[in-house]
């Protein structure tokens, strides 16, 4: 099934925005004073054009990703996908090794295919937190993208911060994506569900994610080595977050309110933090992130 807006049309406005999510959602600030203040993202201007663009730049952003230093590779799809040309013989297996993993099963007409949606929601968790404007000093240290296909298991995201001006030199931030696609204003077992699950198997998590191949500066090194422990240990360096992907019109007017009961070793200030992205119909736009990606296949 093609997008409504076709990729051309979408990729035109998504360089007029500056080819970043910044000039096409806005970020609102909600839960203030909770223990776990969240974040509600929209999309700025709902317009057919605007959700297009946001689509085609996760869509590329992916790609870019995914087919990393294989620069052939990447072009190969762009300039096909914008030409919404196929791609055949050598050209067709080369890209497919690469968009294959977490596409091919959508992207054979599989419309009940659905393990492109919580992918697309770790890379919208992704673009947006390189885009999170930061205070205190912090700037971002480590941010691995999403993993190679939709079923990795393990954490599914972290931030790691370096903080000028003060004793501390880094802190981190363990992330659970979810996606939630439910009735209006019932998100909160969705929430619960998630950090729970950080508050039984954060440390396992974060023991799983694999760091001896990064190539760190040797201060760095020594923290990643003691994130485990400070998880456990619930100190000041060590924080969580849960964010949400979900349909607008199911937007909450409250959310992550009772969040500290299900991570109750992490108390102090800033420990916890809520993100809801929220677009006109989630798993329509996942739809179209994916038959930009296999336009060209």
């Amino acid at each position: 099934m093609a997008p409504n807006v076709a990729v051309a049309v979408a990729q035109r406005a998504a360089d007029a925005a500056g080819g970043s999510l910044g000039a096409l959602i806005a970020r609102a600030a909600q839960g203030i004073g909770q223990k776990c203040p969240w974040e509600l993202v929209t999309v700025a201007v709902p317009t057919a054009e605007a959700r297009a663009a946001t689509a085609w730049i996760v869509a590329d952003a992916i790609m870019r990703d995914r087919t990393d230093t294989d620069s052939v590779a990447y072009n190969l799809w762009r300039a096909a996908t914008l030409a919404e040309q196929k791609l055949d013989g050598g050209d067709r297996l080369l890209v497919l090794a690469y968009a294959g993993p977490v596409f091919e099963a959508a992207g054979r007409g599989n419309l009940a295919y659905q393990g492109h949606y919580g992918y697309i929601g770790e890379w919208l968790w992704y673009l947006l937190a390189l885009e999170e404007p930061l205070q205190d000093g912090r700037s971002i240290e480590i941010i691995p993208s999403p993993g190679h296909t939709s079923t990795d298991s393990g954490g599914d995201g972290i931030v790691i911060h370096r903080v000028s001006g003060t004793t501390t030199t880094f802190v981190f931030r363990l992330w659970e994506m979810k996606k939630f696609t439910g009735a209006d204003n019932k998100v909160t077992p969705t929430i619960t569900k998630a950090f729970k699950q950080l508050s039984n198997k954060g440390a396992e998590y974060l023991g799983a994610m694999a760091w001896a191949d990064k190539h760190l500066a040797p201060e760095t090194r020594v923290f990643v080595s003691t994130l485990v422990s400070q998880w456990l240990k619930a100190e000041p360096t060590s924080h969580a977050g849960v964010s949400v992907a979900i349909n607008a019109a199911a937007t909450p007017a409250r959310a992550f309110n009772t969040a500290h009961n299900h991570l109750p070793t992490h108390m102090h200030p800033g420990a916890l933090q809520g993100r809801i992205v929220a677009i006109d119909d989630f798993e329509s736009f996942a739809n179209d992130v994916r038959e930009y990606v296999w336009t060209a296949l």
